[in-house]
């Protein structure tokens, strides 16, 4: 946002000095800032790779043919988390797969 200029009084394309965040656990410290190390590389350029990354993506998800899948990793296939029941997940995984409910007898399908 600040390198395309979205903060009031700030050119687009104002240098970033450094990125950091703030860790908020309660307690002492009430908070801790971290500053993001890139390891040789310059927050200007790390904040350029992050949006041209993102704009991928987001021209990705642009395609009404990329599908939204909610367990896109295998490794995590055996794995509920905290979302999956919104994304019927488990109702889902019961069909035998894209062949049977582009077949009809998935979830939602009229079956044989």
């Amino acid at each position: 946002m600040l390198r395309r200029g979205g903060f009031a009084g700030i050119p687009a394309q104002a240098p970033i000095a450094a990125l950091c965040y703030v860790v908020l656990k309660g307690g002492e410290p009430p908070g801790a800032e971290c500053v993001i190390d890139f390891k040789g590389q310059s927050a200007d350029a790390a904040a350029d790779q992050a949006l041209a990354k993102l704009m991928t993506l987001i021209a990705r998800f642009d395609d009404e043919s990329t599908p939204y899948r909610s367990l896109d990793i295998s490794m995590w296939k055996n794995r509920y988390g905290t979302y999956d029941d919104l994304a019927r997940v488990k109702e889902w995984s019961l069909s035998g797969g894209v062949d049977e409910i582009e077949g009809g007898g998935g979830p939602g399908g009229a079956g044989p």
